[in-house]
């Protein structure tokens, strides 16, 4: 088991395994973990706990992407980390002012934690 972080983590992905597999991920790594399968869920799970880190994938059902979902909640929690995943190429950040870091998919379970630690508060 890995050392335990105080951060919450918010993954929002509407493909359930990807979810479900990050999730545990995370959560071996003493990370606190929500989870949202579309963006309804997620700015309610938002609304209600302090994120440190959201994970989000960039296409999302419905009329938000990921990058509109991160600016939203990151227009009440500015101090939110933003971790985009996407099969697309990284260029998609390229307009981004948030400082979205990219994690493309697929990716290893090594590689998300990694991503995660790095914007995690700790």
């Amino acid at each position: 088991m890995g050392s335990e972080f105080s951060s919450t983590i918010l993954i929002v992905d509407d493909e359930e395994y990807i979810r479900i597999l990050a999730s545990s991920v995370l959560k071996a790594e003493g990370f606190q973990v929500l989870e949202a399968s579309g963006i309804s869920d997620a700015l309610a799970l938002a609304a209600k706990h302090d994120i440190d880190v959201l994970l989000t994938d960039l296409h999302m059902p419905g009329a938000l992407n990921g990058l509109q979902l991160a600016a939203q909640i990151r227009a009440t929690d500015p101090l939110v980390h933003v971790i985009i995943s996407s099969g697309d190429d990284p260029s998609v950040l390229k307009d981004d002012e948030m400082g979205a870091v990219f994690l493309a998919k697929p990716y290893r379970p090594h590689q998300l934690t990694r991503a995660v630690r790095m914007n995690a508060i700790g």
